[in-house]
């Protein structure tokens, strides 16, 4: 990722490293001018009129610094900048490619983490890293050119003695530094994760009264990424003071040296004062490339955790040359046995199943039976293996994963809203649409009526994940915003539970009616809402333990008919 953008973005960073090299070297023409004003006035007859030139001269370095600083600024932070647009862009559009079982093992908190605290390592690192970088090493080597040349090499030399120490120190600390770090963001992602779910599901936590176990929680973990932070400040606290203090040698070694020299005329008051100042400009280098080697090792750790993500390859596979089908005409279902990756635990078992165009298919059974795992796998949310699941005849590994959702709408038993209208949330996904249509399908979910008694109807905004709303409304919603999509076959899977089976049984057959030409498969644990159905299976432990219409299955008294005789009793009491 870094190397290609280099690649593309390469010449901006060359005008901004050239610029940054300008602005180095006018900086150590000051000197020079200062010490020629000062030897100008530090004689018998001062010469005013070099002392003003000088003066002059400074300023002029100033203009010339002001407008170079801008320009680095522009082409280096502003390359760095756009690294962050585009990486951002390009995570982004890399986890929303990835299939259910990647978001099944990472949290949400842990990928925010990963464009915020880790997209700005990165940026530093190829923003200010790349400054601090050109100034270690052309700035150091031209300094201690402008030194030599002033005051002659054996100045020179003896005041550098302790310098070549910094490097050292700032290559040992940065071991630690590299771990800690690493260290500092695991604790961080984990913190965020935490957060995150605990804000999601502050109504379950404030029901079951365990805020003070949640607080206990978060202080542990805001703790840990304290001690880590804490850890990761000690050596930046041992580091600096001592990279300081090797600095102020140099300044030691040239007052001892190098003031006996002034007195003896070998050098003059200027260009020791010049020399002073150079000696300053070397330590910023030097300690610079401590800075270097922090920013570069915490950018290494930030973008290692980046790159597991990019690196990560989706399970379901997208076909090289997809076989384009029309209308889903049948879905069918061989011999399927099924474990999520993984996972070895099967939780399908020699499932067989056939749909055609046109029917409605009741899918029930026992809790954890895999009757969501099946639907699933025909939405082509999970992978499947060759030769097991087939649309129109074609195997559904061989069919792209676009047209699959596109054609089959899946509502799942988890809804979910975003903050935004009403109206807004129905027509998710559909680019153009008329208000009429949305209101047309919010009559087919039942739900037209309750959005009429909103404050602003379908222009009500809803809460996060649509927390204004009762369960019931947003089951109904969620199906409104399926039903729009106008695909071949519809998939309600438990979507109904939180309205009542007056209602369900209502939707369901003023769905039939309007949709005779759909497919719906509809996974309930209301078994009179299938009545009609065209074919019930009915799974157990992962298999089908029998399929068949709603009057066979209860002639054969098996377990579909002891369902439907203790919800019947339910009922009754």
């Amino acid at each position: 990722m870094i190397k290609e953008f280099l690649k593309k973005r390469w010449p901006f960073y060359l005008a901004g490293i050239l610029t940054l090299i300008v602005v180095d070297t006018l900086q150590l023409i000051i000197p020079k001018f200062i010490s020629r004003a000062i030897d100008g006035l530090n004689v018998e007859t001062p010469d005013v009129s070099l002392a003003k030139l000088m003066a002059l001269g400074i300023i002029g370095i100033a203009v010339g610094m002001f407008i170079t600083r801008f320009l680095w600024r522009i082409f280096i932070i502003g390359n760095a900048r756009k690294f962050t647009y585009e990486a951002r862009n390009l995570l982004y559009d890399k986890i929303l490619s990835l299939d259910m079982s990647f978001f099944d093992k990472h949290r949400s908190g842990d990928l925010m983490a990963h464009f915020t605290n880790d997209m700005n390592n990165l940026e530093r690192m190829l923003g200010p890293g790349i400054v601090m970088m050109v100034d270690a090493v052309f700035m150091s080597s031209i300094t201690l050119f402008f030194m030599s040349t002033s005051v002659g090499w054996h100045l020179t030399l003896v005041a550098i003695v302790p310098l070549p120490i910094i490097a050292i120190i700032s290559l040992i600390f940065g071991k630690f530094i590299y771990k800690r770090s690493r260290k500092v963001q695991d604790t961080f992602s984990d913190l965020s994760g935490f957060t995150e779910e605990s804000i999601d599901g502050i109504r379950v936590v404030k029901t079951f009264s365990i805020l003070p176990k949640f607080q206990e929680i978060f202080a542990d973990r805001s703790f840990r990424n304290f001690r880590a932070m804490i850890s990761l400040i000690k050596v930046w606290g041992v580091m600096w003071p001592l990279i300081h203090f090797v600095s102020s040698l140099s300044y030691f070694l040239t007052i001892a040296y190098g003031g006996p020299m002034v007195i003896n005329s070998k050098i003059t008051l200027g260009e020791f004062f010049a020399f002073n100042n150079y000696i300053g400009m070397i330590v910023w280098p030097l300690t610079a490339f401590g800075w270097v080697i922090n920013i570069v090792q915490n950018g290494r750790a930030s973008y290692s955790r980046i790159l597991k993500v990019l690196n990560t390859m989706p399970k379901v596979q997208e076909p090289e040359n997809p076989v384009e089908i029309g209308k889903i005409k049948s879905i069918s279902i061989k011999n399927l046995s099924y474990s999520y990756p993984g996972e070895d635990r099967f939780v399908l078992k020699n499932v067989n199943m056939f749909i055609e165009e046109g029917q409605l298919i009741g899918i029930v059974g026992t809790v954890g039976s895999g009757k969501s795992t099946i639907v699933k796998i025909i939405s082509k949310l999970y992978p499947v293996e060759r030769n097991r699941v087939f649309i129109n005849g074609v195997d559904i590994n061989d069919i792209s994963s676009e047209v699959v959702r596109t054609k089959i709408s899946y509502v799942p038993q988890e809804t979910f809203l975003f903050s935004s209208t009403v109206k807004n949330n129905i027509a998710f996904g559909v680019e153009e649409f008329n208000e009429m249509k949305v209101k047309e399908y919010a009559m087919l979910s039942a739900v037209h009526k309750d959005i009429e008694r909103f404050p602003k109807g379908y222009d009500t905004v809803v809460g996060e994940r649509g927390v204004t709303l009762s369960g019931g409304q947003k089951q109904r919603i969620t199906i409104a915003r399926a039903l729009m999509r106008d695909a071949d076959v519809y998939i309600f899977d438990d979507c109904l539970s939180a309205v009542d089976p007056e209602t369900e049984e209502q939707i369901i057959e003023s769905l039939r009616r309007s949709m005779q030409n759909k497919t719906m498969v509809i996974i309930t644990h209301r078994l009179k809402v299938l009545q009609d159905a065209d074919m019930i299976y009915v799974f157990d432990e992962g298999k089908i333990v029998e399929k068949g219409k709603h009057h066979e299955l209860l002639e054969n008294n098996g377990l579909y008919a002891s369902m439907y005789k203790k919800q019947l009793i339910k009922e009754e009491l």
